[in-house]
């Protein structure tokens, strides 16, 4: 159906670009037979009369034409990859009109060669100065590669049982049919003897298949006799009850342009009725592709009508319950519609459409695109990306789940033309790990008590064994933090979020917690002053805010502040230089909402010089170092000598309680 409907446009847009293909001189053809097929979009036989023209044809003129149309017969049956083989051949031969070598980029595109196919869009650009649609194209190609390296976490599975070596697409499912598909078809089953001129095999019908409790789909028979006609019927869509059908059909004249209808049907007495015409069908355009809400009171369907964007638009009509009829249908906006087609929109939840376009920036032919309504409005489409999406043609989706349906596809390693596949969206798999230690000794702290709350109202909590570590699984699109606490220690947390995430993730390693013991001195790293000087400067107050998080975190701490010197100044100048130091700090903590009776201060100078309790956060310096004048002294290293001095020059609180309640 996607090329019965696409064909009723292209025609005229294939004469069109023939006639931009002519070269500078008029030149006599040479297969007047398949010029005439060609123009009556009648491609398969045209392509065979191209191809053996251009084995027999010695004068390189006409060896490029006959090249260059048998690649314009391939591309409009879909057929990318002879289309890049006779578009390459037919520029080998000189073929003069530049438009072949955009063809070609085309066609490489495709096939998903998109490194080949920049280059060609380079080479157009080139020879057709202001052609402003190669940047996009080219665009297009690099974040097409991007997806394909890194697609999303769907699985795309062929679904050979239903698959023939023709065309095969656009699943639909009757709510009152269990476990079976409706789709469309050109095997050799489908009704009436004659073939399609444009790919040479029969016209579509609507075919049924029919799953078992093992999962194996039954032989696909004709949906139904009074339904499918010598036309091409498809793309279907039901109401919520299975008791009303609307399709497209095709007719197709020897004698008269036709175009693509929208029909509808209702099964009264175990029997679909006869088929009755959408009241929006024309003789002058294009409708079809239908699809209807769940309530039934709204039909997406694809038209060419006057007004629209470009080529096909996707329309909306409203069902008018005091008219008992369709109301007059509405463009659904440039948000969706584009200058290009826009094809088999599907009705999802929550006010959201899928459908496809070659109008958007994509990975190839058609791609699937999403969009939801809101206040109003639709808002911006959303690529599927790989592997929902593929270089080839991508359209007809269908969800039989909130993350299992179908597509159609022409995409590589098919079985047929068009393809029916199944995707599933795998569940992530999240979850948050890691250890509580003592800082200092870094032992595991067994009997931690590790909490995890989520916005979404999760709270649990476990403590930890003798390895000290712990576990949670996590959900996606959940704010969290977990805490841990044990008695003795700073309580410690760590926020995050499964917001946005894609891919599966472990939050091991990032979520360790090392506890600071209450029971000695805490230092506070990274506290600055400027020489002689007790401001502090605007490091000190960045490591400062970590403190004020973990007193926000101990909300019933009371602590008092230590400032420490160095020895290098005597003892009465270091100790007031000391004080005030700690008053700066304590007067920093104050002004940021810390209350005054949790805090005392104090300046204990060069008075007690620094026992290293943690060899990688003192380093070079061991555990039991106590940076004493006489050990610093004892350095032979001046380098050594000055973080000695450095790590004395600190500023420590102390736990004083661990009942504060604030006063009213």
């Amino acid at each position: 159906m996607i090329k019965s409907i696409l064909s009723q446009m292209l025609v005229l847009v294939v004469l069109i670009n023939s006639a931009s293909a002519a070269t500078q001189k008029p030149l006599k053809s040479k297969t007047p037979k398949a010029d005439k097929a060609f123009n009556a979009a009648q491609y398969y036989s045209a392509s065979a009369m191209y191809k053996k023209a251009y084995g027999r044809t010695k004068k390189p003129v006409y060896k490029s034409i006959a090249a260059f149309k048998a690649a314009e017969c391939a591309r409009m049956m879909h057929n990318n990859v002879e289309a890049e083989d006779f578009y390459s051949k037919a520029i080998a031969a000189k073929y003069e009109d530049p438009i072949c070598i955009l063809r070609y980029a085309d066609a490489l595109k495709a096939n998903g060669k998109y490194a080949e196919a920049i280059a060609q869009y380079n080479a157009y650009k080139a020879k057709v100065t202001g052609d402003q649609t190669t940047e996009a194209a080219i665009k297009s190609c690099e974040q097409a590669q991007a997806w394909k390296d890194k697609p999303t976490r769907h699985r795309v599975d062929n679904l050979t049982q239903l698959n023939s070596k023709y065309f095969d697409f656009a699943v639909a499912m009757n709510p009152a049919e269990k476990n079976s598909v409706v789709f469309t078809s050109s095997r050799e089953e489908a009704t009436g003897t004659s073939n399609d001129n444009w790919y040479g095999e029969k016209y579509y019908d609507l075919f049924t298949a029919s799953q078992d409790n093992n999962g194996k789909w039954s032989t696909p028979t004709s949906f139904n006799a009074s339904l499918n006609s010598e036309n091409s019927d498809g793309a279907a869509t039901f109401s919520a009850d299975g008791k009303t059908i609307y399709y497209t059909t095709c007719p197709h004249s020897k004698k008269q342009n036709t175009f693509c209808k929208v029909m509808m049907s209702t099964m009264k007495d175990g029997k679909w009725s006869e088929p009755t015409p959408f009241p929006f069908n024309s003789e002058a355009y294009v409708t079809g592709h239908p699809a209807l809400t769940t309530d039934g009171k709204t039909l997406f369907f694809v038209s060419d009508m006057p007004g629209g964007n470009g080529g096909k638009d996707i329309y909306v009509s409203r069902w008018d319950d005091a008219a008992a009829t369709w109301g007059t249908p509405a463009n659904a906006g440039t948000a969706i519609n584009t200058e290009g087609d826009e094809l088999f929109p599907y009705v999802g939840r929550a006010g959201k459409i899928y459908y496809s376009s070659n109008g958007k920036p994509g990975m190839g032919g058609l791609d699937i695109f999403s969009s939801t309504y809101e206040n109003g409005v639709w808002g911006e489409a959303q690529n599927l990306k790989s592997p929902m999406n593929s270089s080839g043609d991508d359209f007809g989706l269908f969800f039989t789940g909130e993350t299992t349906g179908f597509l159609s596809s022409n995409r590589e390693g098919g079985v047929g033309a068009d393809d029916i596949y199944n995707f599933i969206l795998p569940p992530l798999n999240l979850s948050v790990a890691g250890k509580v230690y003592d800082t200092d000794t870094k032992e595991p702290l067994e009997n931690a008590l590790v909490e995890l709350f989520g916005s979404d109202g999760t709270s649990l909590s476990v403590k930890t064994g003798p390895d000290g570590l712990y576990r949670y699984e996590l959900k996606p699109e959940v704010k969290y933090k977990v805490s841990a606490s044990f008695t003795g220690y700073l309580t410690k947390f760590e926020e995050f979020t499964t917001i946005g995430l894609e891919e599966d993730k472990d939050y091991s390693f990032d979520f360790d917690f090392p506890l600071k013991s209450t029971s000695k001195p805490i230092t506070v790293p990274e506290i600055f002053y400027d020489l002689d000087k007790s401001t502090l400067r605007p490091e000190s107050k960045k490591a400062l805010d970590g403190l004020i998080t973990t007193l926000n975190e101990n909300p019933t701490l009371t602590i008092k502040l230590t400032a420490h010197t160095d020895f290098r100044a005597d003892d009465a100048y270091n100790m007031k230089l000391s004080q005030k130091r700690a008053k700066s700090v304590m007067d920093y903590l104050t002004a940021n909402s810390i209350p005054a009776d949790r805090l005392e201060s104090e300046g204990r100078g060069e008075t007690q010089p620094k026992e290293v309790e943690n060899d990688e956060e003192y380093a070079p310096f061991k555990r039991g170092d106590k940076l004493t004048k006489e050990f610093i002294d004892g350095l032979s290293d001046k380098t050594l000598k000055e973080k000695a001095h450095q790590y004395n020059r600190r500023t420590e609180f102390e736990v004083t309680g661990t009942t504060y309640v604030p006063k009213n």
